[in-house]
């Protein structure tokens, strides 16, 4: 359900966003703004996405661990989240670089007209920051599922089962 609604507030971000740059194709600096808030919006929905997924995987080894669970339905539900995150990832990811591709084209542009210099600096520090504590988010739910994930391989194995093979980490 939040994916959802992340989705659709990136989408109508995107769809103001793309009339805006329609609107102003020939002011570089406004055409930068606005593939710029294209870049954080749709980098926002894959963190969200992804660390969505890397919490599912955390509360599914929280409620697995110490269960009676077979070795069977632990691999199959870690396989199944873990290939959540992976489709999600390959999913989102392509906007997100199609974006990062077309804000350097657009930065260069502005560049080459000499406007705007002091006007998108702050607003590409500040999308940098937000975008890399999402990123730090995301590595750290990875890493915490990671270690979830672990600790569930070695309560299986101390109580006669043998090991799982699922590697949760995957960078967004």
């Amino acid at each position: 359900m939040i994916k959802r609604l992340l989705l659709l507030a990136a989408a109508a971000l995107v769809a103001v966003s793309v009339g805006a740059t329609v609107a102003r194709a020939d002011d570089p600096v406004a055409t930068a703004q606005a593939d710029l808030q294209k870049l954080v919006a749709d980098a926002t929905s894959l963190h969200s996405t992804v660390l969505a997924d890397a919490q599912k995987i955390s509360s599914d080894v929280q409620s697995l661990q110490g269960s009676s669970a077979n070795r069977q339905t632990v691999r199959q539900t870690l396989q199944a989240d873990m290939q959540k995150v992976q489709s999600d990832r390959q999913s989102l990811l392509p906007a997100v670089q199609a974006d990062w591709t077309q804000l350097r084209a657009d930065l260069q542009a502005v560049r080459q007209s000499k406007t705007g210099k002091g006007q998108l600096k702050p607003l590409v520090e500040q999308a940098n920051q937000q975008l890399a504590q999402e990123r730090d988010a995301v590595k750290a739910a990875l890493q915490a599922a990671h270690q979830a994930a672990q600790a569930l391989r070695q309560s299986l194995q101390q109580s006669g089962h043998s090991k799982t093979t699922t590697n949760p980490t995957t960078n967004p």
